[in-house]
């Protein structure tokens, strides 16, 4: 074989040798693609008999949960791992944050028990006009809800519930019922030989009704709401025995019953002479709560007012309604108070109606609309 045969036999092999080792590189960086891809895939799988919706795997707990979210749930559970991820999710992004920043003690109970809770409390929850507005409140103490609930005609009652309890901490219980009290007195039965028998002496017919099983336990600083069994005119009289004067003399008289700390009082403001009289009398028991009096000048044009000449409550709204283009049945969350400004006596009405909210004046002597203003 000559020596040119030799070279060419040579570098055929070499050519082989060098395609062969370029198969076998790109056969391993083939493999390493694909096959490494596919193995770990299969290794990263959860076992088929695992839970998909574990407490450990919050994005699992719910699909449409925002990767931000996800991230807050990781974190609070960072803090408390006996938190449920499944129970997190149902929490708002407010709620998680607040959650977090306490250090995670524990669950909430979430803000539509809480407004429930509210609304049981308050005696309302088959009053479907009701509505509620609840805000987290997690990071003060104690931790709580903010629960306002509004009634159409009977406006707006606040409430504090427990965030960890759902224990209902202030706010007026039963409102229809303190709110909407009769007066409804039994007459004495008359007995056999014609003379009556004393109401406390009455035997009972009726079985004993069990406690409303939706009431719930305030707790021991928050004063238990009785009815309104002061009328008002009663709490005049109340007010005028304590001031030493009578109803004649009284001039400029404002009666109005609120709530204040929980309990229902009436707020009455009247004159005598130059002195003006401020009482709180509560409503349950009649007991003057608070009392002032200050002399000083009536203003030019009260004195010429009395409140024997002014229109009334009733024709003031007429007025308002009549003024607004309504009628009295399409008008809620009505509120009247007689008051004087300026030195003149008005009656400010405040109504809403198809989600606008009107604001009046009207002169308490005349019921000519004094201010009008309307607000959406």
């Amino acid at each position: 074989m000559t020596p040119e045969k030799n070279n060419q036999t040579l570098t055929r092999w070499l050519l082989i040798a060098t395609i062969a080792l370029l198969v076998l590189v790109l056969g391993l960086q083939l493999w390493q693609l694909f096959g490494k891809a596919a193995s770990g895939n299969s290794d990263n799988a959860p076992p088929l008999t695992a839970d998909a919706s574990t407490p450990e795997n919050p994005q699992a707990a719910g699909s449409a949960l925002s990767p931000g979210k996800s991230a807050m749930i990781e974190d609070v559970r960072a803090l408390n791992e006996a938190l449920s991820a499944n129970e997190l999710a149902k929490l708002s992004a407010e709620e998680l944050e607040q959650l977090w920043e306490t250090g995670a003690p524990g669950l909430p109970v979430g803000m539509s028990f809480a407004a429930q809770a509210a609304e049981e409390y308050a005696g309302t929850l088959a009053v479907d006009s009701v509505t509620s507005e609840t805000d987290p409140e997690l990071d003060e103490a104690p931790p709580h809800y903010e629960v306002e609930l509004h009634h159409p005609t009977l406006g707006d009652f606040s409430y504090k519930i427990d965030a960890y309890t759902g224990e209902v901490l202030e706010g007026a219980p039963n409102i229809l019922q303190n709110l909407h009290v009769t007066d409804a007195s039994p007459e004495a039965p008359e007995a056999p030989g014609g003379q009556s028998v004393p109401a406390g002496n009455q035997p009972s017919t009726a079985e004993p009704q069990p406690p409303a099983a939706s009431a719930q336990k305030p707790v021991s600083n928050t004063p238990v709401q009785q009815p309104a069994a002061t009328d008002e005119e009663a709490a005049k009289n109340a007010a005028f025995t304590h001031a030493g004067v009578t109803a004649a003399q009284v001039s400029g008289l404002r009666c109005k019953l609120e709530w204040d700390g929980g309990r229902q009082v009436y707020d009455i403001d009247f004159w005598v002479g130059d002195t003006e009289y401020d009482y709180e009398i509560e409503a349950s028991t009649g007991v003057v709560l608070a009392a002032q009096q200050e002399r000083g000048i009536r203003p030019s044009g009260a004195s010429a007012q009395q409140p024997g000449s002014f229109i009334g409550e009733e024709a003031a709204k007429n007025a308002a309604f009549a003024h607004a283009g309504i009628s009295a049945t399409d008008a809620g969350s009505i509120q009247c108070e007689l008051d004087e400004d300026d030195g003149h006596w008005v009656y400010e009405v405040e109504f809403r109606t198809g989600g606008v909210e009107y604001d009046y004046e009207i002169d308490a002597s005349t019921g000519t609309v004094v201010k009008a203003e309307q607000d959406r």
